[in-house]
């Protein structure tokens, strides 16, 4: 496709509440997408797509890959264990595709994607809304600014406290916090430190939820250049703030309203110089900044700042999180074959 083409014809897999609210919102916004139709085993909701969007619609995605020709673009937003086999036909059948978190179950779903858009010479983008998120990059800012000196400790830290009736409580559907939450919590700590991972430390619970996938995780991260990563979801009715990094000359913390930069040399006796920014904007970022961004990936070929390099990466860190806790053991990190 070139940018010749006025509009990316795109499909969604999916019209629960994250297909219509995030992913549809998201092309809406940008004046480059036309949805085509949407995908969805409900009949209550391919009527709700049908209305809403004036689109076809169809009950299995595979009669809507037989029509690949009519499609730029397919964004799946379904159970994270259907992820892989419905982004590997996608690519197949030719199509740009879109892969909601967790892209992958594990780092052998992430090969076989990989090689199905290796295969297909299609784009595959992995949702990672944090990238977008004004809280992350802001810190991200900060911290190669040096603002604080060298950091030593990066802390992301999410509490909510209710309980789910839904399939993220069960693990045979790819449920579970540290996938449903991982992008979102232990992703961003690896954009913010520039080193590699080398070892990983992990524990889960089930606390409050039914089924049996963790409903809360903790994980120790320790990197090549000695700091360490602390990712943390707890059922908590307060928490820790969202973000705390801690370096030689000052610290960073946030608390997805507002972050405060604090500076001090630790051999001075002077108080912290104390610098607040607000955080204008989505925490998670807006979906309709990331659709614009996939429209110039596509069209332009211009750089998609979620490359499935990161995406893998964070997944390698699932992976070790899961064996460490299983194990009970610290997981030296393997790198990719």
């Amino acid at each position: 496709m070139n940018s010749q083409q006025k509009k990316i014809r795109a499909a969604i897999i999916g019209y629960g509440g994250s297909g219509k609210i995030a992913h549809a919102y998201g092309m809406q916004a940008n004046p480059e997408f036309v949805i085509s139709a949407v995908c969805d085993l409900s009949e209550e909701r391919r009527q709700e797509a049908h209305e809403d969007l004036e689109c076809a619609v169809y009950a299995d995605y595979h009669e809507l890959l037989s029509r690949s020709e009519e499609f730029d673009l397919v964004s799946i937003v379904t159970r994270s264990d259907t992820h892989c086999s419905m982004v590997c036909d996608c690519l197949n059948a030719g199509i740009h595709t879109l892969v909601t978190k967790p892209w992958a179950l594990n780092r052998s779903e992430a090969d076989q994607m990989l090689a199905a858009q290796k295969s297909s010479g299609k784009q595959l983008f992995p949702w990672m809304p944090m990238y977008w998120s004004p809280e992350y990059g802001k810190i991200r800012e900060l911290i190669r600014s040096e603002a604080v000196g060298d950091v030593f400790l990066v802390r992301r830290h999410v509490a909510q406290f209710f309980q789910r009736y839904d399939w993220q409580t069960e693990k045979r559907f790819g449920g579970g916090y540290l996938l449903n939450w991982g992008m979102h919590i232990v992703q961003p700590i690896l954009g913010l430190v520039d080193s590699p991972a080398k070892r990983v430390y992990g524990q889960l619970q089930q606390v409050i939820n039914p089924g049996d996938a963790d409903d809360n995780f903790l994980t120790a991260i320790e990197f090549e250049n000695g700091t360490r990563g602390i990712a943390e979801f707890t059922e908590a009715l307060e928490g820790l703030p969202s973000f705390m990094v801690q370096g030689t000359r000052g610290m960073i913390r946030s608390d997805e309203r507002e972050i405060t930069l604090l500076q001090k040399e630790p051999d001075k006796t002077e108080e912290a110089v104390r610098t607040t920014f607000p955080i204008e904007g989505k925490p998670y970022g807006d979906e309709a900044d990331i659709y614009k961004d996939v429209a110039q990936s596509i069209l332009n070929g211009a750089p998609f700042r979620a490359t499935t390099e990161s995406a893998y990466y964070g997944t390698t860190l699932i992976d070790a999180i899961r064996e460490s806790h299983e194990t009970r053991q610290t997981v030296e990190l393997r790198p990719p074959s």
